[in-house]
């Protein structure tokens, strides 16, 4: 099974600019990539950071964008977003009970759990209000099955001073608590704007740069330098016995060489 990890778009509204660059003509780029090389893929999900004010416009400009993708897509949300904003353009999004974006989709390789860990009006994420509740009933409904988790918020460090305070909140009860259900292979996260990936307690997470700009780790200071380098998006290969990683940018770099077999 071949998965699509996209996040941290931060659109804006049509005609308007962040740091003086083109969000959703980055993400139309990403989208053309993806259907030109991976539109066999079964499921592209983008966790969260929509937007990057969470106004009705740019929700409205990421359906458009969104329109051209030949990947069914889901949309998780991050920190930049607006829930009832996003509930007003997406309305056929699933949701909880309680009214947060989260859903269950039934992939070839296992279940796949969407998080809404965005906390309006805060940069940190959060899973209160019955949402761990919510995730770990998943996890026991079918305890034999693979389970992979996505999320906005990282649900562990990553080891980086300048995003502590925009952690999870409690993170290690819920990852602890994660750890003990015993079905989740994987962890997809966003919002670190940094390409990392690691285990806790053996269970392993992931996050990607991001679409829109990233930001250069320093491992010492709480401030951050961003950039904007080359649009970038994971692609993983999922089996029964196994699961790899591929992190893709999109680039106009030249080819110099072709190689052939024999």
């Amino acid at each position: 099974m071949k998965l699509i990890h996209l996040t941290d778009l931060h659109l804006v509204p049509p005609e308007a600019t962040l740091f003086g660059f083109d969000p959703a003509e980055r993400l139309r780029k990403t989208v053309e990539r993806i259907n030109r090389d991976h539109a066999d893929a079964e499921l592209c999900v983008v966790t969260g950071d929509l937007t990057d004010e969470g106004d009705v416009a740019s929700y409205g400009l990421l359906r458009e964008v969104l329109k051209d993708m030949r990947v069914s897509t889901r949309l998780l949300l991050g920190n930049h977003d607006s829930r009832e904003n996003f509930i007003l353009a997406f309305p056929d999004e699933q949701r909880d009970e309680n009214g947060f974006v989260q859903s269950v989709y039934e992939s070839s390789v296992g279940r796949f759990i969407f998080l809404d860990t965005l906390v309006q009006g805060h940069g940190h994420g959060a899973l209160d209000g019955g949402r761990l509740e919510w995730l770990l009933a998943r996890l026991a409904e079918k305890p034999e099955a693979p389970a992979y988790v996505f999320a906005h918020h990282p649900l562990q460090p990553i080891g980086l001073p300048h995003f502590e305070p925009w952690n999870t909140a409690n993170w290690r009860h819920i990852m602890r608590s994660i750890v003990a259900a015993g079905n989740v292979r994987h962890i997809f996260h966003g919002h670190v704007h940094v390409d990392v990936g690691g285990t806790w307690h053996g269970v392993p997470f992931s996050a990607s740069r991001g679409v829109a700009h990233q930001i250069i780790p320093h491992f010492m200071r709480r401030d951050a330098d961003f950039v904007e380098d080359a649009p970038a998006f994971d692609v993983a290969l999922i089996e029964n016995d196994g699961f790899l990683l591929h992190r893709l940018e999109v680039s106009d770099r030249p080819v110099v060489a072709v190689s052939a077999a024999g």
